[in-house]
């Protein structure tokens, strides 16, 4: 069950934030039918801007029942980049650069490792490696994360590197015995200013610590809003 939920999840996360991010980050998901629906396909409803950015939930939402956390491995889907041959003619015109297959696996290795380390600081929460229904089922992504770094070659003269990645981090919380979406938060990130290319990989792993905490922020801003059991939502739109 863990390998298709995770395929499927990532699947719909990926599709969602690539339209809604084409269309800017101040656009309204894809909506269900009729003009004035503020609602994904899924029933998902959006959240008061005011409170959360980009967080669309079920308008049941009740995570009160839920007493335990699955916490489901982690996507990481990487923006489609030409592989183009670039040199001191042509380098203003290439700004994104594509990873090879070593380098993406890094980086869905320090992704999970930094997901579980945050989780595990956090003792309010018990985990279960199963399903059930007082199990909420947590998975985080990175979703259309973009690489400005440059390929470091013998006579290179790159020495800084502007604003090196970019990245939607998405947390989808789904119901531990149906798989029912119940909530979806994305968060557009950017590492932004000049870095030395010397030290852009070890500074990386910060960054995605800090994504990881994001992640985390979103859930316990969910959790706040979904404390008080099912009724009239005061923070839908």
């Amino acid at each position: 069950m863990k390998g298709k939920l995770r395929t499927t999840i990532l699947s719909a996360a990926a599709s969602l934030v690539l339209l809604w991010y084409a269309a800017g980050t101040g656009a309204q998901p894809i909506l269900a039918t009729g003009p004035d629906a503020d609602a994904t396909e899924e029933d998902l409803h959006r959240v008061d801007p005011s409170i959360m950015e980009a967080a669309w939930v079920r308008p049941d939402l009740d995570l009160s029942r839920y007493s335990r956390i699955l916490l489901v491995p982690t996507g990481v889907q990487f923006r489609e980049v030409p592989d183009r041959h670039y040199n001191v003619l042509n380098r203003g015109d290439v700004t994104e650069f594509a990873l090879d297959d070593g380098k993406k696996e890094w980086l869905r290795g320090l992704w999970r490792r930094a997901i579980d380390a945050r989780f595990a600081q956090e003792p309010s929460y018990e985990f279960y490696d199963g399903v059930g229904p007082d199990v909420l089922v947590v998975q985080g992504f990175l979703v259309d994360v973009v690489s400005r770094i440059p390929p470091v070659t013998v006579g290179s003269d790159y020495s800084l590197v502007r604003d090196p990645w970019s990245a939607n981090v998405v947390l989808e919380l789904r119901d531990g015995t149906t798989a029912e979406l119940l909530a979806r938060t994305i968060d557009r990130r950017n590492a932004e200013g000049l870095v030395d290319v010397g030290t852009v990989w070890v500074r990386t792993e910060d960054l995605v610590e800090v994504w990881a905490r994001v992640l985390f922020d979103r859930l316990q801003q969910l959790s706040d809003l979904g404390a008080a059991g099912p009724g009239t939502p005061t923070w839908a739109r």
